[in-house]
């Protein structure tokens, strides 16, 4: 079982990209902009892969000579929309968003600013959320 940390959602998000969006390993993509919007997102690159699929990338699954780039492992860009008071599962965080998991199983991106880890000897109300 993959390493998680437990994480509660303290501001609701609602995903600008409900839909799945792969890159897979080795693809070849073309490089357009850079993240400037947020500066708890840094870098992120706006990429167009060979299958017309276009999103934000993270620079670190990116090998990039000028404008165009290597996909060096695979990535899912779908974000994923959670309420205030859910209670999710981190895999990995990147650049300001957290790779998440709701108790259902669904998965995506979360920023890291809408949510709150769990320290340890703190107890949350997890009723209707993972029973850990």
């Amino acid at each position: 079982m993959a390493k998680f940390k437990r994480y509660r959602v303290i501001e609701s998000y609602r995903s600008p990209y409900p839909e799945p969006i792969i890159f897979h390993k080795g693809e070849k993509v073309t490089v357009c902009k850079e993240f400037t919007d947020d500066p708890d997102w840094i870098d992120w690159v706006w990429c167009e892969g060979e299958y017309d699929n276009q999103a934000w990338v993270p620079k670190q699954y990116l090998e990039i000579k000028e404008k165009t780039g290597r996909v060096v492992t695979d990535y899912n860009a779908l974000e994923l929309s959670v309420l205030i008071g859910e209670v999710l599962r981190v895999y990995e965080i990147i650049n300001g968003f957290g790779m998440a998991e709701k108790s259902n199983g669904e998965r995506g991106w979360v920023p890291l600013k809408n949510l709150q880890e769990k320290e340890k000897g703190t107890e949350w109300d997890e009723k209707n959320n993972f029973p850990f």
